[in-house]
């Protein structure tokens, strides 16, 4: 009897970490290169442990065979990384909107490491992500990805059919959505850039023997930095509160 206990509590902690094991993999801060792989492991597994006696319930039983529970296991996998993954798209618009600005200010050519893409970047989009990762933190919205990975027992549960067409839709919704605010993000450098590139082509056409680009890069360079900080504060508001809708979708209403 106690053998056949331990054996179906252990079977919940490994059903329960698949899932959170493989969300933890993508979700952002906790996916970044700064915290190494033992510590997301121990942070799976300890929130998989506390996690195992409120979920038990909606939990199946285990398979008999080998087969049924490898399949178990890969759908849990697969909805931890789907639910990951639309974090890290709604993350996505500050890349874009970073890649833009730069492009808007001159500062294309300057790349550095962003510890959240784990990637060498331009240097707006990394700063951009780690003021990003930081208000995640602050607001406390990474709890709301943490209680999103538990609500979403209620709506994929174990052992039934992956609605792979729903996960399919949501992805590219989702998508469509963050590419769409990422220029929205980057509307004031653009128009910036577009209104500095019109006044300087006309003044090169009037004044032919003056050299418009010594004149025009540390205009450009001054300015799109001053329409950053300017525009800083509710580019970020913006982006945290669809980042907060996003993940608010997968809690559960009641």
């Amino acid at each position: 009897m106690l053998r056949e206990l331990i054996a179906t509590d252990v079977f919940k902690l490994l059903l329960v970490f698949a899932r959170l094991g493989a969300a933890m993999m993508l979700l952002p801060g906790f996916s970044s290169t700064v915290v190494n792989a033992r510590t997301r492991l121990l942070l799976a597994l300890g929130i998989a442990f506390l996690l195992m006696p409120v979920l038990g319930r909606s939990l199946p039983p285990a398979p008999a065979g080998p087969l049924s529970l490898f399949l178990l296991l890969g759908g849990e996998v697969t909805i931890g990384i789907f639910l990951g993954l639309m974090t890290q798209i709604l993350m996505a618009p500050l890349d874009l909107a970073g890649t833009v600005i730069s492009n808007s200010v001159g500062l294309t050519n300057v790349f550095t490491f962003d510890p959240v893409s784990r990637q060498q970047s331009q240097l707006l989009p990394g700063f951009l992500n780690l003021i990003a990762v930081t208000l995640v933190f602050l607001t406390d919205s990474h709890h709301l990805m943490l209680r999103a990975l538990v609500d979403s027992y209620g709506l994929f549960v174990p052992g039934r059919p992956l609605p792979m067409d729903d996960f399919a839709a949501a992805l590219v919704r989702t998508l469509g959505e963050s590419f769409v605010l990422g220029f929205k993000l980057a509307a004031p450098a653009l128009v910036f850039s577009l209104t500095l590139n019109t006044a300087l082509a006309l003044l090169n056409r009037l004044v032919p023997q003056m050299q418009v680009f010594f004149v025009g890069l540390p205009i450009q360079l001054l300015g799109g930095l001053a329409i950053l900080m300017l525009c800083l504060p509710p580019i970020m508001y913006w982006f945290i509160r669809n980042f907060v809708d996003g993940v608010g979708a997968f809690l559960s209403r009641g």
